[in-house]
């Protein structure tokens, strides 16, 4: 308890920092007034006052404060928090899904800090870049962190961005919309937006089932958390073709039956791809961490999954550029 004690002390001296120097959340999504922290757990909301927030219980508010960054730790607490901006007429709100990830007070407080030293302005203006690239081509080239990939856009697909307009007026977005441009592939009926070939360096994965599922082998979450914390120290290279994942190896070692186990009905098709722009927590990263804010890391990274059938599981891979290589003539679509 005093070891744990005394590492979110010294979080908590580094966030305060961070938030008064270098935090750019209050002058890109805020104007001139802080926001308040909301959440459903008051060990959670404590440390936030500690900081210097002002800080409310989901369950003790009527409406949303003006501005506000919410954390819900269980899906109850996240219904709640729509219900309530449904009613309330003035708002700009951040909203962090802690529950679908890792309900735990360090996750919080790892989740929170990060989020006080992305830029927010800088990262909206990269989307917009980003969107703009991909709406004008329709091959790209993956290289960099020795990334060996490319990727076709198809002339039916939908990007999901954020950029400066979409939060000039009133708003409640998830964490992780301000920092990706991504692709999604969640119903199999339709046809896939992207087709995804070759290999990509993993450094860290994310894991997420939204609700427990008695289909699922005993004993998954605790062999996918053993995965994510071996790959986040040994690394790990990710194989795909025709958007199958087709291997997953830590240094020789296989582990992609692993994968299909974990990613339901789906397998191993590719549901999600991916473009990250948040370059400001390269430094600060933990791989360990099942954060929502570490999919935003500028790089790329792919999905397998649902997440309710079975996982959905990010693969995350920084430092990887993504450039046009030549205009297709309207591609056909991948089934």
């Amino acid at each position: 308890m005093q070891m744990g004690a005394k590492r979110n002390l010294a979080a908590h001296r580094l966030n305060k920092e961070v938030y008064m120097s270098t935090s750019t959340i209050i002058k890109t999504l805020f104007g001139t007034e802080e926001p308040s922290i909301i959440a459903d757990s008051e060990v959670f909301l404590q440390e936030c006052s500690k900081l210097g927030f002002k800080t409310a219980n989901i369950s003790d508010i009527a409406a949303l404060p003006k501005n506000s960054i919410v954390f819900s730790f269980t899906n109850d607490a996240a219904k709640r928090v729509f219900e309530i901006a449904k009613n309330t007429g003035n708002k700009k709100s951040v909203f962090c899904a802690v529950q679908v990830f890792d309900p735990t007070l360090d996750s919080a407080l790892y989740s929170l800090n990060l989020l006080l030293r992305s830029d927010f302005e800088r990262a909206l203006i990269a989307q917009r870049r980003v969107l703009n690239m991909l709406n004008s081509h329709d091959s790209f080239a993956l290289t960099g962190n020795d990334a060996d990939a490319q990727v076709t856009i198809f002339s039916h697909a939908q990007p999901y961005a954020l950029i400066a307009e979409d939060i000039e007026i009133d708003f409640i977005q998830s964490v992780a919309e301000f920092f990706e441009v991504h692709y999604a592939h969640m119903n199999p009926q339709n046809p896939s937006p992207f087709c995804f070939h070759e290999t990509l360096k993993i450094a860290g994965i994310l894991t997420v089932l939204r609700k427990p599922n008695s289909k699922l082998p005993d004993g998954l979450k605790n062999s996918l958390k053993w995965l994510s914390d071996l790959i986040s120290e040994k690394g790990a290279v990710l194989s795909v073709k025709n958007n199958t994942v087709t291997s997953l190896k830590i240094n020789d070692d296989e582990h992609v039956k692993l994968l299909d186990l974990a990613a339901g009905r789906r397998g191993l098709k590719l549901t999600e791809f991916a473009i990250g722009v948040n370059d400001r927590i390269a430094t600060s990263i933990n791989y360990k961490t099942n954060s929502q804010l570490n999919e935003g890391i500028s790089g790329v990274h792919l999905a397998i999954g649902d997440g309710s059938s079975g996982y959905h599981i990010d693969f995350l891979s920084p430092s990887v550029n993504v450039a046009p290589t030549y205009q297709l003539p309207k591609p056909t679509s991948l089934p």
